[in-house]
């Protein structure tokens, strides 16, 4: 049912400096290191912010397969064992649901009691290309919601599958991956990088700031801005 799960991999330093950029200056920055190809490492934008007012996201991710299907009632047993595991993965955690049932529109994965358990475990956010409810309660919890649909009722919905890759829009996702998200969107962050991206960051900071210095200016001419830019 569930994988192994990894070992931490952001130190407090690590993690406040993650939560003080937004994810598109993130994704740019990681561009420089050429560690995966530039249509790789962010979720789609079926899959978006639900409250973007509460700025950017940070943590490992759970993953998990659900779907909702018509007939009985599903048993318990996954659904424990998905709390088990992320009671077992590094804080702060993320929730993060694939739908299998091929009607992602017709059930809720996830409400204001599961988002509660889910935060008292360490999790700061639920992702998920399904769909979520309870959106004023799970707002006020402080929790981050990204979905591709807000649907009314849980329908009858099981765990299939813990800690197993999962796809969402176009990008898989594995079970410790560091996800940063704001309202842009999410994007996964490898580890070998995390140590160096500080500079990376910066150096994204300051070639932007000096184009739109550039084009902002009374000089401004597109071939001076595209002598500017450096591409």
């Amino acid at each position: 049912m569930a994988s192994s799960i990894p070992e931490g991999t952001l130190t407090a330093q690590e993690l406040a400096f993650l939560r003080s950029v937004d994810s598109p200056t993130v994704a740019n920055a990681i561009e420089a290191f050429r560690v995966r190809d530039r249509m790789e490492g962010y979720i789609g934008g079926a899959v978006r912010c639900l409250f973007p007012d509460l700025g950017v996201m940070v943590g490992q991710a759970l993953t998990v397969t659900m779907t909702s299907r018509p007939g009985s009632a599903a048993g318990r047993e996954a659904y424990w064992a998905m709390w088990d595991a992320l009671e077992r993965v590094p804080r702060p955690s993320v929730l993060v649901i694939q739908d299998v049932s091929g009607a992602p529109s017709r059930c809720a994965y996830c409400g204001e009691v599961m988002a509660t358990i889910a935060r008292r475990l360490g999790a700061v956010g639920v992702v998920t290309d399904g769909g979520l409810r309870d959106l004023a309660e799970v707002r006020a919890l402080g929790m981050h919601y990204y979905a591709s649909y807000a649907v009314v009722s849980h329908g009858n919905f099981e765990i299939v599958e813990v800690g197993t890759p999962i796809t969402l829009d176009g990008q898989m996702v594995s079970t410790g991956d560091v996800l940063h998200g704001d309202a842009n969107g999410i994007v996964i962050v490898p580890p070998a990088v995390i140590p160096d991206l500080p500079e990376a960051v910066e150096r994204v900071r300051v070639r932007e700031r000096r184009m739109m210095d550039y084009v902002a200016s009374e000089g401004f001419t597109l071939r001076g801005a595209r002598e500017t830019s450096g591409y």
